[in-house]
């Protein structure tokens, strides 16, 4: 279940519009990489230690193929890949690598996951 608040926001593409109440997510803590791989080898016949390997294995070698300019495909779990944000030029032989201001990394979720997602629950609390 996600619990959600409300809160008093400017819509960004109507910024003279008066203000409007937007939900957002108000998170129920953080899971880390130990406590997730304690969850998965108890719903499976791998140990924990094998599964933090894995896990362990995941984080080394997904950076390193991004790095590479590959596009990580996880199945169902989903894709990983990145885009660059640059500034434009007029003439593409003005263009150098220096232009290039930001790597970002995009999550595509796999049908499974995203079906899953979809099923999810919505509660109001109070809180910011």
């Amino acid at each position: 279940m996600i619990h959600y608040s409300l809160k008093e926001r400017v819509n960004p593409q109507a910024l003279l519009d008066p203000r409007k109440q937007y939900a957002f997510v108000q998170n129920q803590g953080a899971v880390n990489l130990r406590q997730l791989a304690t969850r998965i080898s108890r719903e499976s016949t791998i140990s924990m230690m094998d599964t933090m390997a894995v896990l362990e294995g995941l984080l080394q070698v997904i950076p390193d193929l991004l790095a590479d300019g590959k596009i990580v495909r996880l199945g169902d779990l989903g894709t990983f890949r990145v885009t660059i944000s640059s500034e434009g030029v007029d003439d593409p032989d003005d263009f150098n690598a220096s232009l290039i201001k930001g790597l970002n990394l995009k999550f595509r979720p796999g049908a499974e996951f995203r079906d899953q997602l979809e099923r999810v629950k919505f509660t109001k609390v109070n809180g910011n």
